[in-house]
């Protein structure tokens, strides 16, 4: 009897041991799954670099949030004042899932989800972190492009919570490629938009990047995620495909150049035709004002704003702000045209002299420009050999 007693209660734990497992693989139990978001680059200028977020899973609230770092007030507005003098503040956002994943499915922009190696206890940490900077008074932060946006954001997380226990991976020699390089190769299809971007910054884009800076792009933030070191263990614990990229990524001819380009040849073969040539002053003026408002908008880039990237712009030289007076001076046809042609196109000569071996970089549409400002800048400088001393002597009064 004893025998059987044992055996029924043998019998009776057995089932209550693979019941408790049945349970449990129906309904896990409460926990976190953490992991970061990469979303690939779209078709727009604010889109082209990608995007980064986290999301965590919470199965006990039966939550599924995305924490986007990359939020700001379009509402606002001064939104165009700040955005302009680089004074609009971003800010940390919590959506549902879904409705993070809608916005790149409607775009047909790829989304990878690569999900964290971590403990309980550093899940928790990342959880409270980012609700903390929630908070109203935590939540904004002073947007910068290239230094601290929403991929910089997120790397900072793990490195200012983890300290020394966490690795980046190695994704780039330090000092081997420029700001500049990594950001035209993104803005390779939306030519306009680049030839627009490079001419307002100057030489601090061309700084070589460190293995950590590059990582203010998302795509080089994941790189640096696949094989990073959090407590001497793999820091990823597995990687998904959420959403395939579904855009046309073909090579779109460059406009820009192109367009640069035919104004050079057009200009100059209209020179050559006397009976035209004097009527392209007109061009010259419109020309040469247009080339001042440019000066002028460096200028304020430069001095009127925060962004740090467009102090001290070296295009100054050839976009110079004086240039609005020449234009309006042309009409006249006076002394002061000449002397003002002729300095200007010395500057233009040591400008270029300079870009041997200046950091800033010239990008190739800016050629036929700097071709095209000499040549009418050498049609009004020539009038000073037939000038007399008398004539000078006047002008400088």
């Amino acid at each position: 009897m004893f025998v059987r007693l044992g055996l029924l209660s043998l019998l009776f734990c057995l089932c209550s041991f693979f019941k408790l497992q049945a349970q449990d693989s129906l309904f896990p139990r409460p926990g976190l799954q953490i992991s970061v978001l990469t979303c690939g680059s779209g078709n727009e200028l604010y889109s082209v670099y990608g995007h980064t977020a986290i999301r965590i899973i919470d199965s006990a609230l039966g939550t599924d949030i995305v924490y986007n770092y990359g939020t700001f007030d379009f509402a606002d507005p001064d939104f165009y004042v700040k955005f302009t003098r680089g004074k609009l503040d971003y800010y940390l956002n919590d959506e549902d899932f879904a409705g993070f994943m809608s916005t790149y499915m409607r775009e047909g922009r790829s989304v990878h989800e690569q999900i964290l190696n971590l403990d309980e206890a550093e899940k928790k940490s990342i959880q409270q972190f980012l609700q903390n900077n929630l908070l109203p008074q935590n939540k904004f932060y002073r947007y910068d492009f290239l230094f601290d946006n929403c991929s910089t954001r997120v790397r900072d997380i793990f490195e200012n919570l983890f300290k020394h226990k966490f690795q980046l991976a190695k994704v780039i020699s330090d000092d081997s490629v420029s700001f500049r390089t990594i950001l035209n190769f993104y803005e390779r299809n939306i030519h306009w938009e680049r030839f627009g971007i490079n001419l307002l910054m100057s030489h601090k884009v061309d700084d070589k990047m460190t293995n950590r800076q590059v990582m203010f792009l998302p795509e080089y933030l994941e790189n640096g995620f696949a094989k990073a070191m959090l407590n001497e263990k793999p820091f990823v614990a597995e990687t998904k495909i959420l959403l395939r990229a579904d855009m046309n990524n073909s090579s779109v001819p460059n406009h820009a150049r192109i367009a640069m380009w035919l104004l050079l040849i057009a200009v100059i073969v209209l020179s050559v035709n006397k009976n035209v040539a004097k009527h392209l002053i007109y061009f010259d003026v419109l020309f040469f004002m247009l080339l001042g408002l440019l000066g002028c908008l460096m200028l304020f880039m430069w001095l009127g704003t925060e962004h740090q990237v467009c102090a001290w712009n070296r295009n100054l030289l050839w976009a110079f702000p004086l240039h609005i007076l020449f234009a309006m001076m042309l009409p006249r046809n006076s002394a002061r045209i000449a002397r003002y042609a002729q300095y200007a196109m010395y500057i233009l000569i040591v400008s270029l002299c300079y870009n041997l071996f200046a950091k800033q970089e010239y990008i190739s549409e800016i050629t036929p420009i700097l071709i095209l400002i000499f040549w009418r800048l050498s049609k009004y400088a020539n009038p000073l050999r037939n000038l007399s001393f008398q004539t000078f002597k006047n002008f400088t009064r």
